[in-house]
Parts: C-alpha cells; sequence; structure tokens
C-alpha cells in the first residue's frame, strides 16, 4: 500500500487543494507553507448552519487557493475574494455543524454579499472560521456512528474526523454494483491510498 495522493479542502464542501505534501495537525492536514490554513477550518453557513453541496451544488466549483497571508476564493463569473489568516474575524457566532453546536468567527457583509450573489439568493449566508486557539472541537467519539476514536480526538467543521483515508480499490469495487459510475473524490477524502490488499481494507485500519 502506498499514498496516492494528499488533499486539503480548506472551505468544508468547496474544492480541494491537491498538494505533494501536508503536516498533521489535531484538525487534520495542514499547508506546510502555512500551517493555519488547515483542513475544513473554513465553513459556510445559512443562520448558522453548515452548508453542503447536497443543498448547494455550486459550493463545489469554489476553488480556494493558498496566496500569502490567506486564501482567495475563486468562483465562476466572480471576483477573487481574499480570506486573511494573519487577522481574523472578532465576531463570534453559534452555528451548527450537524447536529453538534460549535463556535465560528463570521466574516464582514462583504463576504457575505459575495456569497448571496454567487448563489443568487437573499438568504442569510455567512462565512466562518474555526478559531483553534479559543474554540473547542466537537468530539469524534460523540458522533452518531460507530467509532474507535480516543477521549482526546476532535474535529473542527468536518463530518465527523479530522482526517479521511478511503482506498481507490474500494472505490473500484464499490462501482462493480453501481450502474452510475463515481471517482474517489466523491468522498471528498484527504488521503487517497492504492495497492491494498483487499477492497475496504482501511477499515482495519482504525483497530
Amino acid at each position: 500500500m502506498h499514498v496516492h495522493e494528499l488533499v486539503i479542502y480548506p472551505v468544508k464542501s468547496c474544492a480541494g487543494i491537491k498538494v505533494q505534501e501536508a503536516f498533521v495537525t489535531r484538525y487534520g492536514l495542514a499547508f506546510p507553507s502555512n500551517p493555519r490554513i488547515f483542513d475544513r477550518r473554513w465553513m459556510i453557513v445559512k443562520n448558522g448552519r453548515h452548508q453542503t453541496q447536497r443543498v448547494l451544488p455550486r459550493m463545489a466549483l469554489i476553488q480556494p487557493v493558498v496566496v500569502e497571508n490567506g486564501l482567495v476564493l475563486r468562483a465562476p463569473n466572480m471576483p477573487d475574494l481574499f480570506i486573511s489568516v494573519n487577522t481574523l474575524p472578532k465576531e463570534v457566532m453559534q452555528c451548527q455543524c450537524w447536529d453538534d453546536s460549535i463556535l465560528g468567527l463570521r466574516y464582514d457583509d462583504n463576504v457575505s454579499y459575495w456569497l448571496r450573489t454567487y448563489f443568487q439568493t437573499e438568504d442569510e449566508l455567512d462565512l466562518v472560521v474555526f478559531d483553534d486557539e479559543k474554540f473547542e472541537g466537537r468530539l469524534t467519539k460523540n458522533a452518531d456512528v460507530p467509532n474507535v476514536a480516543r477521549d482526546g480526538d476532535v474535529a473542527a467543521y468536518h463530518d465527523m474526523s479530522a482526517l479521511h483515508l478511503c482506498s481507490l480499490q474500494s472505490v473500484s469495487d464499490l462501482n462493480t454494483r453501481l450502474e452510475k459510475k463515481i471517482e474517489v473524490y466523491n468522498f471528498r477524502p484527504n488521503i487517497i491510498v492504492t495497492d491494498t490488499k483487499k477492497p475496504f481494507a482501511e477499515v482495519s485500519f482504525m483497530i
């Protein structure tokens, strides 16, 4: 078995960024060039509740790009939106990520206007960032699916855990039973592995 690809998704449910190397942090993979940019640190919310491609499929077309001192969000027919990581917002917002309450720092109305314009809606959309120095993460062991998380394992705006691994063999096996084929990227993993001994061998990695 070997690692095929590494992918970091700075903004939950938006496009990912393939990398050649990454730091492994408490909150998932981070960019070596700027460890303050880590996986699922940012999240788009509607009235405080997380949004996903299930509801807003055009989120998939928002491409974060790492630049000096932050991120740039790029989307079709929209101006680039710079998001600083050196200076974080001040407004604390109570958010909901699935069934868990979690805090976020809300960006200003200019960011919200950019989101509403892109999604062509008047809904209250905001971008929040997780302050890993002040906020408490969500305990992975409290997820509503069976897991073997340790007491200290936490997630920020991830679905369940700070790292997500998937093998190409598992996806190939699944596709033998699907009429409409999928890619490994449908599962949005951070670590894509190949040459496992059998499909779904990654399940045993948790033990």
